[in-house]
């Protein structure tokens, strides 16, 4: 079955969520976490299974190895997922989050025989074990979430550094101390905060930015644009923030291989060297900015100077702990060495897509903005619309599957030149080209077969064509004749025990109702068209039904049976 690139999208980011668990483990630790892993069941997209096997594991594992393109990495298989998950009641989901909440050591089984002994919580059917654990892990109630939450905090904590670059990249956001121009109010400021990406090993910046809005949006940003400089890195270490803690950023890392960890609640120290860095950011740039009198330029300009500080002080500039500087560390590993993806594949993954419909002018539509799609091939139908969160001059468009180049925001321009440069941009759909008429042979099918008629009506004589007709009329009057009689001898054979009035009296005293008006009337054309009707039949009819419980008031449903009866002799002595 063939399926979009969204569908093979969510295939591949189940399977890059089991692959992201076992790759960076030690042999023994592997086959511990692959054990876990079979022990579990899983809701599979477009599969009804539930399970996997332990060769699919490591079959996905080499896959993911052998492939240095992110982007095709685990990208195919597709399969139909039509299972269903059993319905929790209320009552069962707040029991269920209760017990488990105090005493996460309760397993699955415990759970599903208590619901099971309580009147209010059981039912038929009880639900299976992989609905109680699905429900659990959604609401964030599963064993390994609580017992991390509430893991003592250990007492000695010992310093960390990542093997090699690319392993671990930090990344973390400092409180506004700048204020910058306000661009949406001219002669105001507004406060902006800086954005790091650092490299725990090289403890090389490989993106930062002052930003006046922090949301999900800035932070995919951001680590897209290093993504695409450097490479992918193994393991995205950040905290809990709310820019942090999106679904969006959490399934774009995945989809290209990187791990995401949140640092433990309250325990800023393992944050220690991204910390360290925004507090140099703080002393050395931004309070020398201020001793220039620059603090209140607009956000671009002052972006301008941070990336010249940093590409010329910082990363070139000897770190105390590593005794090299962060540019020179950072680019001793070699490229080969990383993972690459591709700007259209990081645009796909990145970038919030929705489905929109362009209009027979051209025009769609995204967040209010209109923009012109430059081939007309795409007017009139539904396209997927990519778009950057900083940068809404354009948005990329794609029409199953295929890319078909950007599409900017259009302005309604009433200037003939300007709207006459704006027609030349857009590429027309290719004008089918017909063959001269006289290059083909002409279409006769009517031709044929009025000649064909005229062949038949030739071979034969009018004379025999009159008699011919009367020889059918004769034919089907004389069959017409004989069914007519055969049905008056039918219907003289039928004894006829009652009358319709009898019929309708009958009806109404086994039924124990008097009819209406419509019921009296339904009744006559009953008998007008299967009559006479047998007593007997009526009897054993109106009896099953009765001992049916068949309701009274549907006297319609009772002549309806009595019909079918008569068509279909159903009565027997």
């Amino acid at each position: 079955m063939r399926r979009t690139y969204e569908e093979r999208k969510t295939k591949k980011e189940f399977k890059m969520n089991i692959v992201n668990r076992i790759k960076d483990l030690t042999p023994k630790e592997r086959a511990r976490m692959v054990e876990e892993i079979l022990a579990q069941k899983y809701t599979i997209p477009y599969s009804s299974k539930d399970e996997i096997s332990k060769t699919t594991i490591y079959r996905w594992l080499r896959e993911f190895r052998e492939n240095r393109n992110a982007e095709t990495a685990l990208m195919g298989k597709a399969r139909c997922d039509k299972g269903l998950l059993k319905v929790l009641t209320e009552t069962q989901k707040a029991a269920l989050k209760r017990w488990r909440y105090d005493n996460p050591y309760r397993s699955v089984e415990d759970l599903r025989e208590e619901l099971a002994s309580h009147d209010e919580t059981t039912s038929d059917p009880l639900p299976s074990e992989a609905t109680i654990t699905r429900y659990l892990r959604s609401e964030g109630l599963s064993r390994k979430t609580l017992l991390k939450g509430i893991k003592p905090q250990a007492k000695v904590r010992l310093a960390f550094e990542a093997d090699y670059p690319q392993q671990i990249w930090m990344a973390d956001t400092k409180g506004p101390n700048i204020y910058v121009a306000d661009p949406d109010h001219p002669g105001r400021s507004v406060l902006a905060n800086p954005i790091a990406f650092l490299d725990d090993n090289a403890r090389y910046v490989v993106a930062v930015m002052y930003v006046i809005v922090e949301n999900e949006y800035v932070i995919m940003d951001l680590f897209c644009q290093a993504v695409l400089l450097y490479g992918i890195p193994e393991i995205l270490y950040i905290d809990r923030g709310s820019p942090y803690m999106g679904k969006s950023l959490k399934k774009a890392a995945n989809l290209i291989g990187c791990n995401i960890i949140h640092t433990a609640k309250k325990d800023p120290s393992a944050k220690g060297k991204i910390e360290k860095i925004l507090r140099t950011f703080h002393e050395r740039f931004e309070q020398e900015m201020k001793a220039l009198g620059k603090d209140g330029i607009n956000l671009k300009e002052y972006n301008h100077y941070l990336q010249a500080y940093i590409g010329q002080d910082y990363n070139r500039k000897v770190h105390s702990s590593t005794k090299a500087s962060p540019e020179e560390r950072f680019f001793a590993f070699p490229a080969e060495s990383r993972r690459w993806i591709s700007k259209d594949a990081l645009a796909r993954i990145f970038l919030s897509v929705r489905t929109a419909a362009v209009t027979k002018t051209g025009l769609v539509r995204v967040d209010n903005l209109k923009y012109l799609v430059s081939d007309s091939f795409l007017w009139r139908k539904k396209v997927e619309v990519r778009y950057s969160y900083s940068d809404k001059s354009k948005v990329y468009v794609w029409y199953q599957d295929h890319f078909y180049g950007e599409a900017h925001v259009y302005t309604e321009e009433n200037d003939f030149i300007k709207r006459e440069k704006l027609t030349e941009m857009i590429n027309t759909v290719p004008e089918i080209i017909l063959p001269e008429i006289g290059e083909v042979p002409l279409y006769g099918r009517l031709d044929r077969q009025l000649a064909k008629h005229r062949e038949e009506m030739a071979a034969m004589d009018i004379n025999e064509q009159l008699v011919q007709n009367r020889q059918k009329k004769e034919q089907v009057r004389a069959d017409l004749l004989k069914e007519t009689q055969q049905n008056i001898v039918s219907q003289e054979a039928k004894p006829i025990n009652f009358r319709v009035d009898e019929f309708i009296y009958l009806l109404m005293k086994l039924l124990r109702k008097k009819f209406t008006p419509s019921e009296r009337l339904a009744a006559h054309t009953l008998w007008n068209a299967a009559g006479p009707i047998d007593e007997k039949l009526v009897r054993s009819t109106v009896g099953r039904l009765l001992g049916g419980e068949h309701p009274i008031e549907d006297v319609k449903g009772y002549l309806e049976e009595i019909r079918l009866a008569v068509l279909t002799n159903k009565y027997t002595d």
